[in-house]
């Protein structure tokens, strides 16, 4: 498998992506989050975006965002979230595992994804998309869900600099047999929670 293929790939996509903020429908909003909705060109699923702001700078809240140490921490949705292989200074395998969600309509899934790290200038990135990996099979404890281009972005932002913006861009097929009308029903409340989660922890922890 050419990882290095798959990181130049998904970061291109993903930047794309970042960019393009039309077609999108707002479906669910919270205290300066929103999550919006558009059908997805990779999968036939849905994409979701989720906008929100932090009140860190950005550069403190983007490794929190990825790195096992801080993510953790704060993730209230993983029960696993771990580095398998390091390929290079900003590219990595990482293996998690969820716990159950939506009162128990999701039960726990597993992903292995690449994880790319990409920054242009103020722009910081990660960009991920589910590979297969020798060290970490599908196993029978778990339904083996799939990531497809998915990102998470931190800059400044325009009204405080102290202050960050995150963009994510989130395409999951959680695998099984899920109806996509409780994968809709879901996955937004998910997303918002991760963000009411991410903030949390960063200021339980002082980080």
């Amino acid at each position: 498998m050419d990882y290095k293929k798959i990181s130049d790939d998904v970061s291109r996509k993903m930047l794309s992506y970042i960019k393009d903020t039309s077609g999108w429908k707002e479906i669910k909003k919270g205290k300066l989050i929103t999550v919006s909705i558009r059908p997805s060109t990779d999968y036939p699923g849905n994409i979701y975006r989720v906008e929100a702001t932090i009140e860190q700078p950005a550069e403190k809240v983007f490794p929190f965002i990825y790195l096992p140490e801080h993510r953790t921490k704060w993730d209230k949705s993983l029960q696993l979230y771990r580095i398998i292989d390091t390929l290079d200074q900003d590219t990595a395998i990482y293996h998690s595992v969820t716990h159950s969600f939506g009162m128990g309509l999701v039960p726990p899934r597993d992903f292995v994804y690449l994880v790319h790290i990409k920054k242009y200038n103020s722009l910081l990135t990660t960009n991920s998309t589910s590979v297969d990996h020798p060290k970490c099979p599908p196993c029978c404890s778990y339904v083996r869900g799939k990531t497809y281009p998915s990102c998470y972005a931190c800059y400044p932002s325009p009204e405080n600099p102290t202050h960050c913006k995150m963009v994510a861009i989130v395409q999951v097929d959680l695998g099984g047999m899920l109806l996509p009308s409780v994968v809709h029903s879901v996955m937004p409340t998910s997303l918002m929670n991760l963000v009411t989660d991410c903030r949390a922890g960063i200021k339980a922890l002082k980080y």
